[in-house]
């Protein structure tokens, strides 16, 4: 009896042991832990929120061009419908199912047309500033790949 008592005692012994190391929740704590420390889906942005994302950007390319080219209320307001719509239309085209190469095209025809417009805006000297910023801009890019390249490689080594 004594023997069959002391089994026992292992036996319940053994299994607390086991539930513990799946945090006390009778072997299955630990999966249900781990599922509530796992990354949650992304949701899907609102409409509302994808819009209020693009007027954020558009506004902030407006101040820097209204900033830099002193533009008149006139031309602001047409070049801001311009740059909105252009948003626009680069959203969808990243949503249709194309190859990249199609988007990547359809994109540039995008970025080709609105600049034609922004230009047709502007008067002489601004089109000058306008030019001198998109090449700063390119410029600027250049350098910030380039010294991301280097950074990348002095970590390498």
């Amino acid at each position: 009896m004594k023997t069959l008592q002391f089994l026992f005692f292992c036996v319940l012994l053994s299994t607390a042991v086991a539930t513990a190391q799946y945090g006390n929740n009778y072997g299955y704590g630990n999966r249900y832990n781990s599922m509530s420390n796992m990354p949650q889906k992304e949701s899907k942005p609102t409409p509302a929120e994808i819009e209020k994302s693009r007027e954020e950007r558009v506004t902030a390319a407006m101040e820097r061009l209204k900033g830099e080219l002193n533009l008149d209320e006139l031309q602001y307001i047409a070049i801001k419908n311009d740059i909105s719509s252009s948003f626009k239309n680069m959203e969808i085209v990243m949503k249709i199912e194309n190859s990249d190469e199609d988007k990547q095209k359809e994109l540039i025809a995008i970025q080709e047309k609105t600049e034609k417009n922004i230009k047709s805006y502007l008067n002489p000297t601004q089109r000058e500033k306008y030019e001198k910023m998109k090449e700063d801009k390119a410029v600027g890019k250049k350098e910030s790949k380039k010294k991301r390249k280097e950074k990348s490689e002095t970590t390498e080594q």
